[in-house]
């Protein structure tokens, strides 16, 4: 548990911090070096997260503590939903690191821990609740 709760937070600072170095740096628009790859992972990173904001609201809704160590155990509807917006501007900023190895490998990471996470709110029954 204290492992996973590590490597989200890691994830997270680099996350920030290839926003920050992608905004000083003067490259060429994402959509003219963006491959169909690319976009897979960047369409199913963004899909991901939007399943985990989905069944994290509706753990929310039911009053369960969430496993979030950003958000502590009981967040609230707001906070959720601010962390999770601000976290697919920062999935989608991936897209201006110049070197796509890294961008890549941002959109693994993070379709991988994603993926977990709803995997995990499924089987304790929770359900996508679109009432954000």
């Amino acid at each position: 548990m204290r492992f996973a709760g590590f490597a989200l937070i890691v994830t997270a600072e680099s996350l920030l911090f290839a926003v920050r170095g992608a905004a000083q740096s003067a490259c060429v628009s994402p959509s003219r070096r963006l491959t169909r790859s690319d976009y897979a992972l960047l369409v199913s990173s963004t899909a991901l997260l939007a399943g985990d904001w989905l069944t994290s609201v509706n753990a929310e809704r039911r009053r369960s503590s969430d496993l979030n160590v950003i958000l502590g155990r009981r967040p609230s509807v707001g906070r959720l939903n601010t962390y999770m917006a601000l976290s697919a501007i920062a999935n989608f900023s991936v897209a201006r690191l110049s070197r796509p190895s890294v961008r890549r490998a941002a959109w693994i990471v993070v379709s991988a821990m994603e993926t977990r996470a709803v995997l995990h709110n499924f089987a304790l029954g929770y359900h996508l609740d679109f009432r954000i």
